[in-house]
């Protein structure tokens, strides 16, 4: 097996691998009772790349993807108005506000945009108020890295075999 073929081999297991996990990572999602329109899990793309004979994989996603394990922290203070008396209360930006109000129509539950907006940035999301979890991506990351080395050294080992025998 040549230089070439084994970068090729090692492309196609790191892909797999990838896709595997992020196959798993959607699994995961959807058993947790997370998706609602799918935006999500459409969200995560994966890359495999070659250059100078080192192979990357990425796995990417829309931003804020670590809520799915974190849940939403309270926000900062700048979303924050302050009353002529000195006291401060809570202002949900219409957009997110209307990011609630989509999602609830999808989910089909009736809730007031506004209340869940506001409570989401005081206190923060339930998830994140019961203390996150760790079964949505985190198993599978640490999981990938060992899959992808295991079979990386199968194919060198390989090729190591196949070379001594050639000569």
């Amino acid at each position: 097996m040549d230089v070439q073929r084994i970068e090729l081999e090692a492309d196609r297991i790191v892909a797999e691998e990838l896709d595997r996990a992020r196959q798993k990572i959607i699994e995961n999602h959807v058993a947790a009772g997370q998706r609602t329109t799918g935006t999500t899990a459409d969200s995560i793309t994966i890359a495999v790349t070659t250059n100078g004979g080192v192979t990357t994989g990425t796995m990417d996603a829309r931003p804020y993807f670590a809520a799915l394990e974190t849940g939403t922290q309270p926000w900062q203070s700048q979303h924050f108005r302050r009353r002529r008396d000195g006291s401060v209360y809570p202002s949900a930006p219409k957009w997110f506000i209307d990011i609630i109000a989509d999602w609830a129509a999808t989910k089909g539950v009736d809730i007031s945009a506004w209340g869940a907006a506001t409570k989401i940035m005081t206190e923060g999301s339930a998830l994140f108020r019961n203390g996150g979890r760790e079964d949505i991506f985190t198993p599978e990351i640490a999981a990938l890295s060992d899959r992808i080395a295991d079979r990386l050294a199968g194919l060198f080992d390989a090729q190591i075999v196949e070379s001594i025998l050639r000569q």
